[in-house]
């Protein structure tokens, strides 16, 4: 496990899956005085070294979800094992996690170990934090990114992969409507944050041709 700090409040943890390509899966913990908000769980097996980490940074005070894919939300089973603290996910997203249906691009149902435990991510859930999140739907129903207004970090989930220089879209056969997911990546020009840091990639700094550029070239 990699822990970095990405900013003054913002720290990412970063893992690899098993598979024969290396492939990065990052999570983030924000912090907010002696408290600190962990942003998505990575997979089962990477969740006691989340906690270490999580643990050497402050207390853990809520989990909050990207979205409900297996390689965001496996690990948070294990964080309720040991913290009685909140989950939230966006309510588009509830049915899926909790198991009543399949993602549309999926046949089987999520196995999530979080059913019917996940409570819908509220504006008033983060009134009192610098923290923003925007629904940005495509890759599933409910994705959301959330934005760190003071930092200016942007924890982008799977709305990108990204490179140090380019944007480009998750991988397709996980993802519900891939056009409806780049058109959701817009948000970074209204937002402007300094930092644009995705679950699969590298982070990147945001300009102004950053977007135009992914359209262009992904665009169907």
């Amino acid at each position: 496990m990699n822990l970095r700090q990405l900013s003054e409040h913002v720290f990412q943890c970063e893992f690899e899956l098993d598979v024969p390509i290396r492939i990065p899966v990052h999570i983030w913990f924000v912090k907010d005085g002696d408290d600190v908000y962990i942003i998505d769980t990575g997979i089962e097996r990477f969740a006691d070294a989340q906690i270490r980490a999580a643990l050497a940074i402050g207390s853990p005070k809520a989990i909050l979800l990207t979205h409900g894919h297996s390689d965001h939300i496996q690990g948070a089973s294990k964080w309720l094992e040991r913290f009685d603290i909140p989950i939230y996910a966006h309510q588009k997203e509830l049915i899926y996690i909790n198991g009543e249906a399949p993602y549309p691009n999926k046949n089987e149902v999520e196995n999530t170990g979080v059913a019917h435990i996940v409570q819908p991510l509220m504006e008033q859930t983060l009134a009192h934090l610098p923290l923003q999140f925007y629904l940005t739907p495509g890759h599933s129903p409910g994705h959301v990114v959330y934005h760190h207004e003071v930092d200016h970090v942007l924890l982008s989930g799977d709305l990108f992969i990204t490179s140090k220089k380019n944007l480009h879209p998750p991988i397709r056969r996980f993802s519900v409507d891939m056009n409806e997911n780049i058109d959701s990546g817009a948000i970074i020009d209204e937002i402007k944050p300094t930092l644009i840091c995705s679950s699969h990639g590298e982070e990147i700094v945001y300009n102004e041709e950053l977007y135009k550029n992914y359209v262009l070239r992904y665009r169907g």
